[in-house]
């Protein structure tokens, strides 16, 4: 469960696009995994941080690399079921009303709070409407005052 929240918070990735990951859509020299199949059609590349490599590499390697990232321990060829992993850990941390969708806002909303624009949110999401992503734009006021600062600042 640790693993799979943690590349939700740091790739902005989709439960879904998270669970039909496979080995073979892993990249480590480049950091990277391919999603082929996501909720708007466009496949996208998640650029991975190092700590989430290290935790990838730590993992036992399955023979066949079509294999699921996250594979269930009772079916074959299905995603691991986490909800009562999830439901223990929400309630564990005592948050209401928190769903697993949420850790992609908070993706977003760290991204913008550290001076990304939408634009670039919008792309690590995977948005095809900057619409989507506008919700996010009250974040990004102190990259917006800094960056007046330092285009416009010297003009008047």
């Amino acid at each position: 469960l640790y693993l799979l929240v943690t590349m939700a918070i740091t790739t902005g990735a989709r439960q879904g696009e998270l669970l039909r990951l496979t080995w073979s859509d892993l990249d480590f020299s480049a950091r990277r995994a391919y999603v082929y199949k996501t909720k708007n059609g466009e496949p996208r590349v998640l650029p991975l941080t190092e700590s989430i490599i290290t935790q990838l590499q730590a993992l036992p390697r399955p023979l066949d690399s079509a294999t699921l990232l996250f594979p269930s321990k009772r079916a074959k060829g299905k995603p691991f079921e986490f909800r009562k992993h999830w439901d223990d850990a929400v309630a564990a941390a005592k948050l209401n009303d928190f769903r697993f969708h949420d850790l992609r806002h908070t993706c977003a909303s760290y991204l913008a709070q550290n001076g990304a624009s939408l634009l670039q949110i919008a792309e690590v999401l995977g948005h095809k409407q900057m619409e989507v992503t506008k919700r996010y734009s009250h974040l990004c006021v102190d990259h917006k005052q800094s960056l007046i600062d330092n285009v416009m600042g010297g003009v008047l």
